[in-house]
Order: C-alpha cells, then sequence, then structure tokens
C-alpha cells in the first residue's frame, strides 16, 4: 500500500529519537507549556490521547505554537477521529487496537498511522494492511522484553518495527530499546498524571534528559 509506505518514511524520522510521550490533557495553556517543557529538554514529539473534550483544542494549539514539535494524536477508536486530529494539525496518530476502518480512514486521509496490536494474529493483520510500525500494547501485560524477542524470531524478518508502550518506564526502558524490532517506546512516565495536574515541568524535564540519554546512547 503506497500511502502506508510513504508514512513508513515519515514515521522512522517521527520517532529519531526513540521515545513517545503519552499524554492526556485537559487544559490548552498546560498543554503549551509542556510542548515547550518538551522542547527545551531536547525531545520533539508528543501524542496526546483522545480522552477527553480539550485533545483537538489542545493539539491545535500545539501545532500552531511549536510547529517544530511532532504532535500526533492517541487513542483513535474511531474512523472519524483520524479526519478531526488532522484537521487540528496532528502528523500522525495511534491506537491502542486494531480497527481496520480506522486503519482504512488514515489511509483514505494519507495519514501515518500506528495500529496497536498484542497478538501474532494482531500483527499479521497489520502487516497485511501496510502497517510496518506497531503499537504493541499493553507491553508489561504481554510479556514485556522477553515478549517481544519471541515474537522477532517469526516477523523480524518482515521489516516490523514495535513501539512498546504500557508499562514501560525510565528504569526498563533501555532494556526495551535494546530490542532490534523497538523503533521507539512510549509511555506516561514522560509526563504523569500527577506531574501534568500539579504543573511539575522541571521534574518532567528531568525526566525526558534522563530518558533521551538512555534512548541517545542505546541508539
Amino acid at each position: 500500500m503506497v500511502v502506508f509506505k510513504l508514512g513508513l518514511n515519515v514515521m522512522k524520522n517521527l520517532f529519531g529519537k526513540g521515545l513517545l510521550p503519552a499524554v492526556t490533557l485537559d487544559d490548552v495553556d498546560i498543554a503549551k507549556r509542556l510542548a515547550e517543557t518538551y522542547l527545551q529538554a531536547g525531545l520533539d514529539i508528543l501524542e496526546i490521547t483522545f480522552r477527553t473534550d480539550a485533545t483537538l483544542a489542545a493539539i491545535e494549539a500545539i501545532a500552531k505554537t511549536f510547529p517544530e514539535l511532532k504532535v500526533g494524536a492517541g487513542t483513535i477508536l474511531r474512523p472519524r477521529q483520524i479526519k478531526l486530529a488532522q484537521n487540528a494539525g496532528a502528523k500522525f496518530g495511534l491506537s491502542p487496537g486494531f480497527n481496520e476502518r480506522v486503519v482504512r480512514a488514515a489511509r483514505d486521509n494519507s495519514f501515518p498511522f500506528v495500529p496497536g496490536v498484542m497478538t501474532p494474529s494482531e500483527i499479521e493483520k497489520g502487516l497485511a494492511a501496510g502497517c510496518k510500525i506497531l503499537k504493541l500494547y499493553p507491553a508489561d501485560i504481554a510479556g514485556g522484553v522477553k515478549y517481544i524477542k519471541s515474537l522477532e524470531g517469526p516477523y523480524l524478518q518482515t521489516g516490523v518495527s514495535f513501539i512498546p508502550m504500557g508499562g514501560v518506564n525510565l528504569h526498563n526502558l533501555s532494556e526495551y530499546l535494546n530490542c532490534d524490532s523497538v523503533i521507539a517506546a512510549g509511555g506516561s512516565w514522560l509526563a504523569s498524571k500527577e506531574e501534568i495536574s500539579g504543573e511539575d515541568f522541571e521534574r518532567i524535564g528531568e525526566t525526558v534528559r534522563d530518558s533521551l540519554e538512555v534512548a541517545l546512547g542505546d541508539s
């Protein structure tokens, strides 16, 4: 599928630093302060989940205020959210699971998209749909690094890359990124719910810098 082949090159550039923060936001001003914190810490990518009424406004504000930051939309569960995210300025999208209608909508709108998978059958559905980068979720419950390495036996030859999310943190980040099939690792440890609500941007920046040191050291 030509669109996803083009999207593959785009996404490889997106995830070049090996990290993907995933955050849920209720406030546009906090969204902009968080984006500024990431950029100052050296990270230029952010996923905002479709879990609050402020999601689209936050994406739009970041896209307009900080065009150098690649903002994406996460937790995309319905096809119409593809166009909504794209119109708001999202550069890419992700979902927790594999929904053929959502994948088709992303393809029809030339929108770089990462569907979620957990099992070998879902991985094969993703590959059949032309998706070479897949979100492995929830990674820790599935078996973590050990599970990923077991998947590499049959699937590494396909060129598939995984973004493990769910249970990834600063302490196990290096283990995940050392897997041959992992292009990036993501999650909320790069800005916890408590840190966001407490507006502890200094601590968030420290975590991002520490995580980048690990990620770029493993690249």
